[in-house]
């Protein structure tokens, strides 16, 4: 009995180690096999060259000018020579304001006129009068000086009743309100019949505001500033978006960029003119603009989908040697589905760009195509 125990122990302390010689065989076989197996990769070869970049900002749109038309005399609204939201053109008749007292005005100051200057002329008279007598010594100094006073003082008041006229002529000439712009009218805010121009009231009449050209108002971060404040203006094309995210068809000009930071927002003010002849573009409007024509000169662009992210920051997997060696980068702007490289790679370089989620630092990979340039 002592035998037969003996024995089924033996049995199966050899059944056991041959259990285990065998399965450890198998694993030794599968890690070979896995150190020698490579990971096809797709690879993009990177290039310096020039690069096609664009900014987008949201932006307001405003008037070149907008401009309050004021009643500048007191005196009963008499007429309205336009159509409220029409457009109206530089010197129109927009108002008519009762003329009656300053044509009365106008009238009065030429009757002083003609007064001053008829005794201007009779001045002139004892004047040159008093100048023969007193060179033949028979006038006293103080008619001289006498005569000579009174023709000075009818010269003034010849010069202050004319400019007493030129003052009532302008304001007989404001009882017609002329448009000083052209644009579009905005509604009337007084009546006719009402009393406008008093002294202390609110003597705006109506509105002007000019819709071709018209402005985009928007702000360029600090970031980006410091790329486009070199740029010739001439070069840049500004696309306005319309709200539907569709571009407005005539293309803009940047025509401003300040030079003050906004330390609250860390933005430069900027402005792009747009032509509007058609007025589908609408003071106060918000939408998006878009600068193009900006070109990064010798700059590395690789596609976005060989970025990769760690606690790190980003970083690529560069093909050298039949290894995937990881590389940290410093990325730039998107340009489509493209990343600009500031700094972590060089002209030359081989940047992997699939199979990223298998690979591992020092992995064998076969590049099985190389993408074309961006």
């Amino acid at each position: 009995m002592k035998n037969l125990k003996m024995f089924v122990k033996l049995f199966l302390g050899v059944f056991c180690g041959v259990v285990l010689f065998m399965g450890c065989s198998k694993e030794d076989k599968t890690n070979a096999q896995q150190q020698n197996m490579t990971i096809p990769v797709n690879t993009h070869k990177v290039q310096v060259q020039d690069v096609q970049i664009s900014f987008e900002y949201p932006s307001k749109l405003t008037s070149l000018q907008s401009v309050e038309i004021y009643a500048r005399v007191e005196g009963t609204l008499l007429a309205q020579n336009f159509v409220e939201g029409s457009l109206v053109k530089e010197g129109d008749k927009l108002f008519k304001i009762d003329p009656a007292k300053y044509q009365a005005n106008v009238n009065m100051a030429k009757a002083q006129l003609l007064t001053a200057q008829a005794n201007l002329r009779a001045a002139s008279r004892d004047w040159k009068r008093a100048k023969a007598l007193f060179e033949k010594k028979a006038l006293s100094p103080k008619e001289y000086d006498l005569a000579q006073s009174t023709y000075e003082e009818a010269s003034a008041a010849v010069a202050s009743a004319k400019a007493n006229l030129d003052n009532a002529m302008i304001d007989l000439g404001y009882t017609d309100v002329i448009a000083p712009a052209s644009g579009k009218i905005s509604m009337k805010r007084y009546d006719i019949g009402d009393l406008v121009g008093k002294t202390g009231a609110d003597n705006v009449l109506t509105t002007i505001t000019q819709l071709d050209p018209i402005h985009a108002e928007f702000s360029i971060p600090s970031n980006d500033y410091y790329f486009v404040r070199t740029l010739n203006y001439e070069n840049v094309k500004a696309i306005y978006l319309m709200p539907d995210g569709m571009p407005y068809e005539r293309e803009g000009k940047l025509d401003f960029i300040d030079s003050v930071l906004e330390a609250s927002t860390a933005t430069i003010k900027a402005r792009a003119i747009v032509e509007n002849p058609e007025h589908l573009l609408v003071p106060g409007e918000f939408s998006r603009i878009r600068l193009e024509g900006i070109v990064a000169k010798d700059s590395i662009v690789i596609p976005q989908v060989a970025l990769m992210q760690d606690a790190k920051g980003s970083y690529v997997y560069k093909f050298v040697d039949g290894k995937a060696q990881q590389t940290p980068v410093v990325l730039g702007y998107n340009v489509g589905n493209n990343v600009i490289i500031k700094s972590g790679l060089n002209d030359g370089d081989v940047v992997i760009t699939s199979q990223l989620i298998k690979i591992r630092p020092g992995a064998a990979v076969t590049p099985i195509n190389q993408s074309p340039k961006p």
